[in-house]
């Protein structure tokens, strides 16, 4: 087996008991941040379209795939974590399997869309967008939310504390430019990569409605923009 892939099988079993907590999206700031991600990632979501969701993980953002009433196929490498996602899920109709993101059991252009909450971080980016032009139908979209890389705090804990901050031996974060000169290679258009987000998990949670307007108002600020903690990404397959 590829031994990134073997990584994130054993990241996963080791995390399942607290994955949430471990991605930042427990407790008051956590549950903000989390909600507003879904917000962007099911914006264009239709009745009837045909959704892949890339690492499912628990199953929190597959709920809500779901609930626009898209068809939703959702993977996750790990058995572990995408046993709580089935269990999470009361929608009978999400096709829930386990797979890498390289090698997809779809026939060419299946999906009107690819989504992933904090997964291409964990993954061999061209490989996967590679097999994701594949299926993605001429017209599709890409919508993911990824870690920044120039933030100081994920510069930190993706190299010298990733144990720490329970992150997997390969699991890396982007820069915007060069991640967007990646996407184009690979044949998209029309790609938006926004830095968004200034707020940290452990902040006091009495205090979550006066730190998101303050986050809101620094990614308005040219330049400071840049050091957010996530970026968002979108693209069209031509």
């Amino acid at each position: 087996m590829d031994p990134r892939l073997k990584h994130e099988i054993e990241h996963g079993r080791k995390i399942a008991s607290y994955a949430e907590a471990a991605w930042g999206w427990s407790g008051r700031i956590g549950g903000l941040r989390w909600e507003r991600r879904v917000r962007m990632l099911v914006e264009g979501l239709k009745p009837g379209d045909r959704v892949l969701e890339v690492g499912c993980g628990t199953g929190l953002l597959t709920a809500e795939l779901a609930r626009t009433g898209a068809k939703v196929y959702s993977l996750d490498i790990s058995q572990d974590l995408l046993k709580q996602a089935k269990d999470k899920c009361e929608d009978k109709s999400i096709v829930f399997f386990c797979s890498s993101a390289y090698e997809l059991g779809f026939r060419d252009r299946s999906f009107d869309h690819v989504i992933g909450m904090s997964v291409l971080h964990h993954l061999d980016i061209d490989r996967a967008l590679k097999e994701f032009s594949r299926v993605l139908k001429d017209g599709g979209h890409l919508a993911f939310s990824e870690p920044n890389m120039l933030n100081p705090h994920i510069f930190a804990e993706r190299t010298f504390l990733r144990e720490r901050f329970h992150n997997s031996p390969d699991e890396t974060a982007f820069v915007r430019f060069s991640l967007g000169r990646k996407v184009r290679g690979y044949g998209f258009k029309e790609i938006s990569i926004t830095p968004f987000d200034f707020l940290y998990p452990k902040l006091p949670a009495s205090m979550a409605g006066f730190f998101s307007k303050v986050s809101g108002v620094i990614e308005r600020v040219p330049v400071l923009s840049e050091f957010a903690g996530s970026l968002f990404i979108r693209a069209r397959k031509p």
